[in-house]
């Protein structure tokens, strides 16, 4: 009980820490190591130059449908690598409502991975074709430098990231109301250096260029999205630098959410849906029960939607409870007396209560 009472008193004190200074601009203050691992950090390549001149950000046109199974194969890469590349893609399953399917590497594909060895052995960078213009390369997503000996942290943070991209989402810091007061000429010269060798265009691509809200889907500006490059503070006219993510946000996750919607919760989501008849022509968007599963027709054949049953509408299902033995991480959740909480770079930020 004392342990217990000791974890309550350590959240509540850093709770507490966050919410006395809500006076100030918590965006400015983040953890060391982070703003010491964004001088270093390795960083997506954008593999699109859109014509048009997005918290978290998606470009219309390449979104999948709606419930869609995309099917995933790998080129290459060993057995330990492909299987931390499928451990963290698959956390996008949870919150948009669309499923991976992995395929052997002699199958069709949406998406198709490869690894730094054999033939792209000189592809060094990390990227991925942005939504279903992964469709039309038979290399549509690189991983430039997994390896057997790359830490779980960097597996999770650049495979979310790249199938972030696979989904449709483009960078954070591009979105069309981002607003970051950039050192140009600083950014310029930095990745004018080594790995990157980054001509200025190309810096212009993948780091000033912003989107235009009428191509794209966007929330408010989320520093925190895993889709946001790290931005050292010496980088910013104002000092304000991001730190290293690598965990889907809450708004990552409620704004693919939007992008790729469930069924309306709260309730039986097969409710008033008839089943299966196989005497019956259905069109692309139908929806249909069987075997207690709800299925909608696409325009390759049916997508399972998932379980018929009441769905929870409560944000803390499946959080676990705050623990002060755990070391946690930019992005976490927990739940402490009744509400749910995230760590942010500089403490706890209270999300609501729990509860439908």
């Amino acid at each position: 009980m004392k342990t217990n009472n000791f974890a309550r008193l350590a959240l509540a004190a850093l709770v507490s820490f966050s919410l006395s200074n809500c006076d100030k601009d918590t965006e400015d203050v983040f953890e060391t190591d982070q703003i010491d691992y964004a001088k270093s950090a390795h960083v997506c390549i954008a593999k699109w130059d859109s014509p048009y001149g997005a918290k978290a950000t998606s470009v219309k046109d390449k979104q999948w449908e709606t419930g869609q199974t995309i099917r995933v194969k790998f080129l290459n890469g060993s057995s330990f690598v492909q299987s931390k590349v499928r451990q963290y893609a698959v956390q996008w399953e949870d919150h948009a409502n669309l499923k991976f399917e992995w395929v052997s590497s002699n199958s069709s594909a949406n998406i198709k991975i490869a690894f730094r060895e054999g033939e792209y052995a000189n592809e060094a960078g990390s990227w991925s074709y942005l939504g279903t213009d992964s469709n039309d390369f038979a290399h549509s997503m690189h991983f430039g430098w997994f390896n057997n000996n790359t830490t779980d942290a960097e597996f999770r943070r650049t495979t979310i990231h790249e199938f972030g991209h696979a989904l449709g989402l483009i960078h954070e810091h591009q979105n069309p109301v981002a607003g970051i007061n950039w050192d140009k000429e600083t950014v310029y010269a930095y990745y004018a250096g080594p790995p990157n060798n980054w001509s200025r265009a190309q810096v212009d691509n993948n780091l000033f260029r912003r989107y235009e809200a009428s191509i794209t889907n966007y929330s408010t500006y989320d520093p925190l999205s895993i889709m946001h490059y790290p931005i050292p503070a010496e980088h910013t006219l104002d000092g304000v630098g991001v730190g290293s993510n690598n965990n889907l946000s809450a708004t990552d996750k409620s704004f693919i959410g939007t992008i790729y919607p469930f069924p309306a919760t709260g309730g039986d989501p097969c409710d008033g849906v008839a089943p299966y008849n196989g005497s019956t022509s259905y069109s692309t968007g139908d929806q249909v029960t069987y075997n207690g599963d709800l299925y909608q027709r696409t325009s390759t054949g049916w997508s399972n939607l998932g379980a018929c049953g009441a769905v929870s509408t409560d944000p803390c299902d499946g959080v676990a409870p705050y623990n002060g033995s755990t070391s946690y991480s930019t992005g976490d959740q927990v739940t402490y007396n009744g509400d749910l909480y995230q760590r942010t770079a500089s403490g706890w930020s209270n999300l609501g209560p729990c509860g439908g």
